[in-house]
């Protein structure tokens, strides 16, 4: 949210990002299950307060908690207001600091700060997808990866209309278009997916395509070639598939 890009000129939001809420969300609770699971930044943080060492392991104890809150589909949003303290998108990743909420710092004296709080950066990309921008976070507690539905859909339309045509259901390319309310190019396009190599498939239903592979790039933008192996190269799902 920036206020000059809701109140600002239209050249002045020119340099914003437009970011999909969900997946920020998603984002920002994948790292700070990585903060909470890092005991040694935990004690290092909680040391630098005044804890003492016979009290870590408590607080172990409660970063393990806040583990098992963020991890559930459940508790995940209120685990998050509770341990986010901020969270900062900058041009090479994203910098997430952490508050650990605890009942051993209620033993602490007054003066000291009761909360740990940790900040880390984890590296990332920012990627075009259409008119929105997508998140692309390396690390072993990334994401998991979102299946695209829209560009499932399409696959699976496309493969249900070729069907029909072959196996005689229906006489023509118009005869779809008219039953479903589209335009007969429309039948057309998506019926080429019918053809799309199985590694492209699996990779799409795992949410392993680029970024920048929409159901709008793959039917008007890519000219598909007949060859899978070319197929592959030709969307990128080969160099993604082994990152």
């Amino acid at each position: 949210m920036s206020r000059n890009l809701i109140k600002g000129t239209a050249d002045s939001g020119r340099g914003g990002w437009r970011l999909p809420a969900p997946e920020i969300a998603r984002t920002v609770a994948a790292a700070a299950c990585t903060i909470v699971d890092d005991e040694a930044a935990i004690a290092n943080a909680a040391l630098a307060i005044g804890f003492a060492e016979h009290q870590l392991p408590s607080l172990f104890l409660l970063a393990a908690a806040w583990m098992k809150r963020l991890q559930s589909d459940v508790e995940v949003g209120a685990a998050l207001n509770a341990v986010v303290d901020r969270v900062d998108l900058i041009d090479t990743g994203i910098r997430v600091s952490l508050k650990l909420p605890n009942s051993v710092a209620e033993k602490q004296q007054a003066a000291v700060a009761t909360e740990p709080t940790i900040t880390r950066v984890f590296p990332m990309q920012i990627r075009r997808r259409g008119v929105e921008m997508r998140l692309v976070i390396q690390g072993s507690r990334a994401p998991a990866p979102l299946a695209d539905l829209a560009l499932m859909k399409a696959i699976a339309r496309g493969r249900q209309w070729s069907d029909d045509l072959l196996a005689g259901r229906v006489e023509s390319v118009a005869v779809i278009a008219k039953r479903e309310g589209v335009l007969a190019h429309y039948v057309r396009r998506l019926t080429r997916l019918a053809f799309l190599a199985p590694k492209i498939v699996e990779a799409i239903a795992a949410g392993h395509q680029p970024p920048e592979l929409t159901a709008k790039a793959l039917t008007e933008r890519i000219d598909l070639p007949l060859l899978w192996n070319e197929q592959e190269q030709a969307v990128g799902i080969s160099s993604s598939a082994q990152n």
